[in-house]
This record gives structure tokens, sequence and C-alpha cells, in this order.
């Protein structure tokens, strides 16, 4: 089996466009499923804000019966590949039936995951599955303290590194995610260390987004400001990247990649074109943003045809007519914007209610003189 990275999954396209789809009509490559709308942890930066419940029977969990029911119905529309988030997706009572049955229908999995539920025997079965091809596990920093500000949860760095290390040992080269802010901003070089000594396949460093949870930290100023996420970047290409033994990539829109980086790199982004949200009631949204946004959510596994929603849902409709072709401000003016896609249209459709509202962070650089010049029409 090619498995293809996260990074390469979301930007990947379908060769042959299924039958049953009409024109202008893209092929559904991908179901982000948050099957768990409750985890065992409660980070502070966390956008989609899960009920924090440590204890299973007083979770909100998808039903096995709608998870199977979008897979079928998806397939036929060009499914690729299904990512398993939450929450925790872990913590889901019935999360092995779930991999089973994606892994059935010949679907690609990628989990996301915060690893503390992670031991050997799940990651056996992970690997047991034969379709679980990318693994992200989320590590705040790189000592306990660090990881436990953001994470909040006594004892889940140690189990987040437990769970790497049994995921490594069943034959997974996952990928540790951190997310940055004031408290660790000071361990990125120890980050990469530590995904080095863990035989990690690569490091993702994203930023604290305005969204959810999150917004209350940029609030306390614990977030990054647009010109040390830049400063940031380019020191991690020119120092940290040149020598690092694992694959290390950065959340910034790709008008801020290097040359070299964009002719020889494959960017990772948000095919918001080509997925489908499926959150923890059943409901069929943009993404994850339908927890906090009803009007991004287009129908309902308990009643609609997933195949009718993609084809037909009206939000769907007029994102499909504005993105990228009526994108506003400085991501209409991008040389990028077919390509990047505007890079997150909830966090968009989140600061204004338009889905074609110019992202924050390529907004604030161009206000501050910061966007790159020669990637502007």
């Amino acid at each position: 089996m090619s498995c293809l990275t996260e990074e390469e999954s979301a930007s990947s396209t379908a060769e042959m466009r299924p039958l049953d789809l009409p024109e202008g009509v893209p092929p559904l490559q991908s179901l982000y499923m948050y099957i768990a709308g409750s985890c065992n942890l409660a980070c502070r930066h966390c956008w989609v804000e899960p009920d924090f419940s440590p204890d299973r029977s007083k979770g909100k969990f998808l039903k096995v019966e709608w998870a199977k029911k979008a897979v079928v119905e998806a397939k036929p529309l060009g499914l690729q590949s299904v990512k398993l988030t939450g929450g925790e997706p872990l913590f889901h009572p019935q999360f092995r039936e779930i991999v089973s049955a994606i892994a059935q229908e010949g679907i690609e999995i990628i989990i996301e995951t915060n690893g503390t539920l992670v031991d050997s025997g799940t990651a056996r079965f992970l690997k047991d599955a034969g379709r679980v091809c990318f693994i992200s596990v989320s590590v705040d920093g790189a000592r306990t303290e660090t990881h436990e500000s953001l994470r909040v949860v006594p004892g889940s760095f140690e189990k987040a590194i437990e769970g790497i290390r049994a995921l490594v040992e069943a034959g997974f080269k996952p990928q540790i995610i951190c997310t940055l802010h004031r408290g660790n901003v000071g361990e990125i070089e120890e980050v990469i260390a530590l995904a080095e000594r863990l035989s990690c396949g690569s490091v993702k460093f994203n930023h604290v987004q305005q969204m959810g949870r999150g917004s209350r930290m940029h609030e306390e100023k614990q977030g990054l400001s647009v010109e040390e996420i830049i400063r940031i970047y380019q020191r991690l290409e020119s120092e940290f990247v040149p020598r690092s033994r694992v694959k290390v990539f950065f959340d910034i829109p790709i008008a801020f990649y290097p040359i070299r980086k964009i002719i020889n790199g494959n960017p990772g982004r948000c095919n918001v074109l080509s997925l489908l949200g499926v959150l923890s009631g059943g409901e069929l949204s943009l993404c994850g943003v339908g927890v906090l946004v009803p009007e991004l959510v287009y129908g309902h596994l308990s009643s609609d045809n997933l195949k009718q929603v993609w084809k037909e849902a009206p939000g769907l409709k007029e994102l499909r007519r504005l993105i990228p072709a009526e994108l506003e401000g400085i991501c209409g003016q991008c040389l990028f914007r077919c390509v990047c896609l505007g890079q997150c249209v909830a966090n968009n459709y989140l600061a204004i209610k338009m889905l074609n509202f110019p992202y924050f962070f390529c907004r604030l650089a161009a206000e501050k003189g910061l966007f790159p010049t020669s990637r502007r029409k």
C-alpha cells in the first residue's frame, strides 16, 4: 500500500472524476471525522472546545453506524482518506470498530491524537489494520511542565511520550505536532531533538489560532504576533531545518515560503474544496468549525444522504463559487491563491462571517508591510 502523509493527502487530486458528480462539483477526497466531542485533556488552545470528560461513559461520540454510513456514501464521490480526530479520537469507546470499518472499505486513515491513550496493544492494532498511514501526536514542549501548562492534565506529557514509543515500536514514524505560544517558543530546537531521539518521522509547528479557547490565550497575550511567527519561521528554515534529521513543517501560508521550498516542496494546505467534516453528533459540516458556527453545517447523517449534501448543499455551492475566484483583499491579490485557497476558510469565516475574507495572518502581514511583494499580483 502506498501511504500518503497528511500534507500529501491534503494536496493530492483524484486522477479521474467519479461518474456520478456533475460539472462544477469536485471529488470528495477526504472526510474529517471528529468522532469524539469529548476529550481526556482540557487543552487551553483547542479551537473546537470539546467537553473535558475523563469518564468515557459521560462523553459525546459519533455513532458507529453513522461513521460507516459516511464512508460508504462518500466512496463513490472519490473518497481517498479519512482523518480521525476529536476531541481525542482514541477516547471513543468503539474506536477500534470505526478503524476496522474504514480499513475494510480500503480507505486510508489519518489519526490526530494526544497520545495519552496509545499503548503497545493499540499501536499494534493500528498497524495490523493495514490502512493507517499517518499518525500525529501532540507534544507542546520538550519538558513536562511546558507541555502540561497547555494540556492542563498532570501526567499527560509522559503518557504522550510513551504513546509515541509504542507507535514507533509498532512500525510507525509518527509526527510530533507542537503548538507554539509564548510559554514554549524557546524550546523549538529541543522539540526537534526530542523527535529525533524518539525516531519520529517529522515535526510540525503550529501557532495558537484565534479560534475557540485559543482566542482567550490571545486575549491573555500568550499568542504570537505575525512579526514573531515570520521571524521564527525564517530562523527555523535557516538554522534548524538544514541540520535536522527529521522533516520539519511550519504552519505559515505558502506566500512566505522561500523559493527553494516552493520549487522542491509539496506545500501542505487545507484542500477545503475536497473535504467534508463529520461532527460527533452526526452533522455534516465545512470542517470542525461547525461546532462553533451552526450555519456551516450542511446536513445530518441521521436524515440526509451524504452524496446529495455534497452535490446540492447551498453552503457548499457558495463555497465553490467564492474559493478561490472571489477571495478578497490580500488573498485575492496573492499569486498562490489557487494553491493556498485562503489558507483556512473556517478561520476567515469566524472573523467576519465571510467565506472569502482574507486570512488573518496575511491580512495583518500586508497591513504591516510584511507580505512579500514578489508574491502579489
